[in-house]
């Protein structure tokens, strides 16, 4: 995991309290919060497999090894006009007995 330096922004936040539609009296608290700011272009970098968290306050860039998948065309698993006539067959019973079942 990679800690990622992001810059500190303070944001003005404000939250209103009280009143009613009979009560007009409102309390508003106004402050600041620090928000971190991640610039765009470390997302546009980001490899596969590779994400950022936020937690805390703290980011952090995360990479899951990727898998090594092996690519291959099927074997052939019908080798002879009679095992596909076969297996079209099998196939045609299997369904003639799920529509027989529900009709």
């Amino acid at each position: 995991m990679t800690q990622i330096n992001p810059e500190v922004e303070k944001v003005p936040v404000f939250a209103l309290h009280g009143g009613t539609v009979i009560n007009l009296f409102m309390r508003i608290t106004t402050g600041e919060k620090e928000v971190s700011k991640i610039r765009a272009d470390v997302f546009f970098r980001l490899k596969k497999g590779e994400f950022i968290t936020y937690a805390d306050g703290k980011d952090k860039k995360v990479q899951f090894s990727l898998p090594k998948i092996v690519r291959e065309l099927p074997g052939d698993a019908i080798s002879t006009k009679e095992e596909l006539h076969e297996n079209f067959e099998q196939i045609y019973r299997d369904v003639r007995l799920i529509f027989g079942e529900l009709y």
